[in-house]
């Protein structure tokens, strides 16, 4: 099948920089907010040796508008119902690591297992509130020493501030987490890693 990504955000530098260790492993990832499977593609080909190797993808695949807590209604030419047929024809290659979660994440992640992933990415809904729910819900999913990546720190749209989530989850779970890459090092992402199996 032809792959086709009708637009790229997509960056891999800090991806392979802070998930290179884990290239061998037998892995679990889990990624909030697919859109047309490029990274996801890109984490498979790239830390999956392992076939083992699971990533759950986590999407509602449904209009941008009536996926986000803001409704934010810019993007529904690009993120829609149609970009579900998108992902899969993408990723049909890479299917059997895939675990397909199509839905929001709110309702999703508390049913996912404790302890299990050992990479998170935070790349949903880009409102405040749903990045602070994304990143609380899904921490306790991380491993120890497990990597959680926040996307488009900087990013601002009306009422969509990943930022304000983003600053407000290091603050109040410093003692639980270790700071390995903020921009403008790690260009528009924050990386962090679990430091204990506190939850």
């Amino acid at each position: 099948m032809t792959i086709k990504y009708s637009i790229s955000w997509f960056n891999p530098k800090n991806f392979r920089k802070y998930l290179s260790h884990l290239t061998n492993n037998e892995n679990n990832f889990l990624e909030i907010g697919s859109f047309e499977g490029q990274s996801t593609n890109f984490f498979i080909d790239t830390f999956f040796k392992n076939k083992k190797s699971k990533i759950t993808c986590i999407d509602p695949w449904i209009k941008y508008s009536e996926a986000t807590i803001t409704n934010m209604p810019n993007w529904d030419n690009f993120i829609n119902e149609e970009t579900y047929d998108i992902f899969v024809n993408n990723t049909y290659n890479n299917k059997d690591n895939i675990i397909i979660k199509r839905g929001l994440s709110q309702d999703i992640i508390p049913s996912l297992p404790n302890n299990h992933y050992n990479f998170v990415l935070i790349d949903g809904d880009h409102s405040e509130d749903a990045v602070w729910m994304d990143a609380t819900y899904s921490f306790p999913k991380l491993k120890a020493d497990g990597i959680m990546i926040f996307d488009d720190y900087d990013w601002s749209s009306g009422k969509c501030n990943p930022k304000l989530a983003i600053d407000r989850f290091i603050g109040e779970y410093k003692n639980k987490i270790k700071i390995l890459g903020l921009p403008p090092d790690t260009g528009n992402q924050v990386v962090v890693q679990k430091i204990n199996n506190e939850n």
